[in-house]
C-alpha cells in the first residue's frame, strides 16, 4: 500500500524542483529554514528572513520499497541522502537524481551542500482510529485547513489529524491524563506572534508551580507563555505521534513535569525562529522520545530542569532511533537548565545527528542537579566539508561573516558552567557515570578532520567523573587515546577513554 500526502490546494509551494513519488508527482509543501547559524539573544523582535531559506517536504505512506525522482532546474554536481548510515544509493541523469529508499524513517536529499534540502518522511501505514477506543472526548481533524488557535485538552482525550489535515493552532493539556495528540497532518505555528512581553514558558523562580490546573493557566496568562505547538504540563500517560510540526514560535513541544511521556515519528521541520527548539523534557518521568525527525533553529531534544517544576527529577528516559538536524544548538543535550535533584537513567540509543552547530551530544550543567547514569550509544554523528561556523550576531546590522576556515561542532561534552543562568539558588552539581560507545563519525570529505570532545568540571567539588568512551570510529577506523582529541581540565577524574 502506497498513500502519497497532498496539501490543501491554498497551501504554498515548493517550486524550485519537481519530485515523483513511485511515478505519481507529488506537490511539495514549502517551509523556511535557517540558511545560516546566526543568533542572538532575544533582541525585540523576530529574526530577519534574510537569514533563512525555502525548503520542501515531503511525506507519504507505504508498506513497500518507494522510488523517488527529483528533477533540479540545473544539473547538480553531487546528491547526497543523509543519513549516510541508512547507505542509499543515488543515480543521476543530467537535472534527474533517482533513488529508492526501502524501510520507513526520515531521509533529507541534498544537492551540493545542504541548502534548500527535501526533507522526506517515510511513514509507515497506520490505523489512528485505535487511539480513540477509550477516549471520552473525540476531536478529528479531516483534509483541509483549520485555524483553531490555542486548544485546551481535558483527560480522556485523543486528537486526530489527518493527513491533508493543516491545523494552524497550538494544543494544551493541563493537569491531565490519557491524551493523545495522533496522525499525519500538520500543527503550524506561524500565527503566532513574539514579543518582549513574552516569555518562552511559564517559570518561577522563587516558588514550586502547583500541579493545579487553574494556577498553571493564570501562571501562563501572567507570563504571556507562547504556546508553541503542543505543551503537556503536569500530566500522565500522554502521547504524540505521527504529526509534522512546522514553524513554531518558540520550543516546538514541551512535557513538563510530566510521566508515562511517549513521542512517536514526530517531525519538525521549518523551525528558523529564535528559540525554536525541537522536544523538551522539563523535569519529567518514564518517557520515550522514538524514531522522530528534528530540525531545528536551537537544540533539537533537550531534557532540562525548570524552576518551578524543580521538585520533580528528570529520569527514565530513552530517546531511541532519532534523526536531528540542528541549525543551532545542540543536537542530543541534557541541559543547559538543570535544576533539579537528580537526572538519572537516561539513554539516547540508536540515532542519527545529519547536521551540527555547535556540539552534537551533549551534557550542559549550569544548575544544582546531581547527573549520573547516562549512555550515549550506537550514535552516528555525520560532518560535512559544507559546515559553516556558529557565530554570534552583535550588531543586527552585520552580515554573517565570510569565513575562510570551517569550525566543526564538537562530538562528546561535558562542561559545568558558573555563569549563574536559570536559577536564583547559585548552587551548582556534578555529572558521574557516563558511557559514550559506538560513537560513528562519518564524513562526506576526506578533508573533514576527527571532531574535538571537551569534558570540563567546574571546581574540586563539582567535578566531571566517571566517564567511559569506548568503540569510537572515525569512516570505519577505529580510534584510540589521543586521537579522539578529548580536551580535559584539572577537575575531571576517572575518565576511561579506550
Amino acid at each position: 500500500m502506497f498513500i502519497l500526502h497532498t496539501p490543501p490546494q491554498d497551501e504554498k509551494r515548493y517550486t524550485d524542483c519537481k519530485v515523483t513519488v513511485n511515478g505519481i508527482s507529488a506537490s511539495l509543501p514549502l517551509c523556511r529554514v535557517s540558511a545560516m547559524p546566526y543568533n542572538t539573544a532575544w533582541p525585540g523582535y523576530q529574526r530577519p528572513i534574510d537569514q533563512t531559506e525555502e525548503a520542501a517536504f515531503l511525506s507519504f505512506e507505504s508498506d513497500e520499497a518507494v522510488t523517488l525522482t527529483v528533477t533540479y532546474k540545473k544539473a547538480p554536481d553531487k546528491v547526497l541522502v543523509r543519513p549516510l548510515s541508512k547507505g542509499v544509493n543515488v543515480s543521476a541523469d543530467g537535472n534527474t537524481t533517482t533513488l529508492t529508499l526501502h524501510t520507513p524513517g526520515a531521509y533529507t536529499v541534498e544537492a551540493d551542500g545542504s541548502h534548500h534540502a527535501l526533507h522526506v518522511f517515510f511513514n509507515p501505514v497506520k490505523d489512528f482510529k485505535k487511539y480513540t477506543e477509550d477516549a471520552k472526548n473525540i476531536l478529528h481533524y479531516p483534509a483541509g485547513v483549520h485555524r483553531v488557535g490555542r486548544v485546551e485538552l481535558d483527560s480522556d482525550t485523543t486528537v486526530i489529524l489527518d493527513s491533508g489535515a493543516y491545523v494552524y493552532g497550538s494544543f494544551l493539556a493541563v493537569c491531565a491524563q490519557n491524551v493523545t495528540i495522533c496522525g499525519y497532518g500538520i500543527i503550524d505555528g506561524s500565527k503566532e506572534k513574539r514579543e518582549t512581553v513574552n516569555d518562552l514558558f511559564p517559570l518561577d523562580y522563587y516558588n514550586t508551580i502547583p500541579p493545579d490546573r487553574e494556577a498553571i493557566l493564570s501562571l501562563i496568562e501572567k507570563n504571556h507563555a507562547l504556546d508553541g505547538i503542543v505543551r503537556f504540563y503536569d500530566c500522565k500517560n500522554v502521547r504524540l505521534e505521527g504529526v509534522i510540526m512546522r514553524d513554531s514560535a518558540t520550543f516546538a513541544c514541551v512535557a513538563a513535569r510530566s510521566e508515562d511521556v511517549r513521542i512517536e515519528n514526530v517531525k519538525a521541520v521549518g523551525m528558523w525562529r529564535y528559540n525554536s527548539d525541537g522536544i523538551d523534557l522539563f523535569n519529567c518521568s518514564r518517557a520515550l522520545i522514538k524514531n522522530c525527525f528534528l530540525r531545528n533553529f536551537d537544540d533539537c531534544i533537550v531534557l532540562k530542569g525548570i524552576c518551578g517544576w524543580d521538585d520533580r527529577n528528570m529520569e527514565d528516559i530513552l530517546v531511541e532511533g532519532c534523526v536531528t538536524w540542528c541549525d543551532w544548538g545542540r543536537n542530543l543535550e541534557i541541559g543547559a537548565e538543570t535544576n533539579a535533584r537528580e537526572f538519572k537513567n537516561i539513554v539516547f540509543r540508536d540515532c542519527d545527528c545529519i547536521h551540527g552547530s555547535s556540539i552534537l551530544l551533549d551534557i550542559h550543567h549550569h544548575n544544582r542537579a546531581e547527573i549520573s547514569s547516562v549512555t550515549f550509544e550506537d550514535i552516528r554523528a555525520e560532518y560535512t566539508r559544507h559546515q559553516l561556523p556558529d557565530t554570534y550576531q552583535h550588531d543586527m546590522n552585520a552580515p554573517f561573516p565570510d569565513f575562510e576556515t570551517t569550525k566543526h561542532p564538537l562530538l562528546m561534552a561535558i562542561p559545568i558552567y558558573a555563569m549563574g543562568l536559570f536559577s536564583k539558588d547559585g548552587k551548582h552539581g556534578c555529572v558521574h557515570d557516563v558511557s559514550f560507545k559506538n560513537i560513528q563519525i562519518l564524513t562526506d570529505s576526506p578533508i573533514v578532520p576527527v571532531p574535538e570532545s571537551a569534558f570540563i568540571g567546574l571546581d574540586k567539588e563539582h567535578t566531571v567523573s566517571r566517564v567511559k568512551v569506548e568503540d569510537v570510529t572515525f569512516n570505519g577506523k577505529a580510534l584510540h587515546g589521543d586521537e579522539m582529541r578529548i580536551h580535559r581540565n584539572k577537575f575531571t577524574h576517572d575518565i576511561e577513554i579506550s
